[in-house]
């Protein structure tokens, strides 16, 4: 196996790349300058080895990536759809035909995929693969993962799509993966993943739900069901839904805006309109709750404030620095460095196929001890 698993690392032109020479250290083996055996060389994965297949399932939409052993993309497929129209065995199906759409593409070879990755937006046990709960979905405590095992007779790992971001965004700026990281996510709801010195953290089977902790009990709708939710003032949803109420703008399919709207949205704010200022800036006062309650939780190394729901973040960044200042204790704010990262929905099954290759590889090196 470590035959197929490695191979020799390769310098920009192609050729094999050797260790720096030494001969001009002292020849502790009075070999005149001369190694043993042949030259060494560096190695590294054999990116030929297999293939991950990522899967992100949101409202509206199915994003399907698939990644050689090296992470790297090979393909990408986004079908939209109206997923809450979606039944249990459609959905598996629909999940099924994408991932068989992914290996035709690819002229993969079934025996060459090694793991899938599914990433969903709500509430998700990962521990047992199990979804339990998402607005994106009609359906609750739905098993997803066996029926992948069942099909394609690899390891499926499920997380929640804040969890596979963090993982993306720590992977991309090492630093970031350094201690403790909490990267809260903003887009189509808000969510957060835990990221401890480079490794996806959760509690209790399922990751955290900072969107839905409550600001006011008779506050805006959530799609959670509940009243007044971090995500009710912050989401995407949340923010076009409202703006409705006093703009002529086209309704959202499923009630989730799409990225035209959202930019559209944006574009209308930046022109002056008070009312569009004062939604911004009700939305910066929320994302500063959600930093507070991470800070005073969990007293983090870094948290940061991700997905394309930040790209609104300079409408917002008064009323969001004002309002941090206020809830929470200074030297607690002071040991916390905050980042802002507004990333697009890719970082989705990036992270999600950086989550799947660890555990393949974990289990790779399991069943060879």
């Amino acid at each position: 196996m470590a035959e197929e698993l490695l191979c020799e690392a390769e310098t920009e032109t192609g050729a094999a790349m050797s260790w720096p020479d030494d001969t001009h250290e002292e020849d502790a083996d009075a070999l005149n300058g001369r190694r043993r055996g042949r030259p060494a060389v560096l190695l590294t994965l054999n990116p030929a080895f297999g293939r991950i297949i990522a899967v992100s399932l949101r409202m509206n939409l199915i994003e399907t990536l698939i990644a050689d052993f090296s992470g790297s993309g090979l393909a990408q497929s986004r079908l939209a759809l109206a997923t809450r129209a979606l039944d249990v065995g459609a959905l598996c199906d629909l999940v099924i035909a994408q991932i068989d759409a992914m290996l035709d593409a690819t002229a993969t070879p079934r025996h060459r995929l090694l793991g899938i990755g599914i990433a969903l937006q709500g509430i998700v046990n990962a521990d047992t693969g199990r979804h339990l709960w998402s607005p994106a979905l009609s359906v609750t405590d739905v098993d997803l993962a066996k029926p992948m095992r069942q099909a394609f007779g690899v390891e499926v790992v499920m997380a929640n799509d804040a969890v596979a971001v963090a993982l993306s965004l720590a992977a991309a700026e090492p630093a970031l993966a350094q201690g403790l990281s909490a990267t809260i996510m903003v887009g189509h709801g808000v969510g957060m993943g835990v990221v401890v010195d480079g490794e996806a953290r959760w509690g209790a089977g399922a990751g955290s739900e900072i969107g839905h902790v409550k600001l006011a009990p008779d506050g805006p709708q959530c799609r959670c069901g509940q009243r007044g939710c971090i995500e009710a003032y912050l989401a995407d949803y949340a923010l076009y839904r409202d703006a409705r109420t006093f703009l002529d703008l086209p309704p959202a399919a499923s009630q989730q805006p799409s990225e035209a709207q959202m930019a559209l949205l944006r574009e209308r704010a930046l022109g002056g309109d008070p009312r569009l200022e004062h939604l911004f800036r009700q939305a910066g006062r929320a994302l500063a709750e959600a930093v507070a309650a991470t800070i005073s939780v969990l007293r983090p190394h870094h948290v940061i404030l991700a997905g394309p729901g930040l790209q609104a973040f300079d409408m917002m960044r008064r009323a969001y620095e004002e309002r941090l200042d206020q809830a929470v204790l200074p030297w607690l704010l002071k040991s916390t460095a905050i980042h802002v990262r507004p990333s697009e929905s890719a970082t989705i099954v990036d992270g999600m196929v950086r989550r799947t290759l660890r555990v393949v590889d974990q289990n790779q090196m399991e069943t060879t001890e």
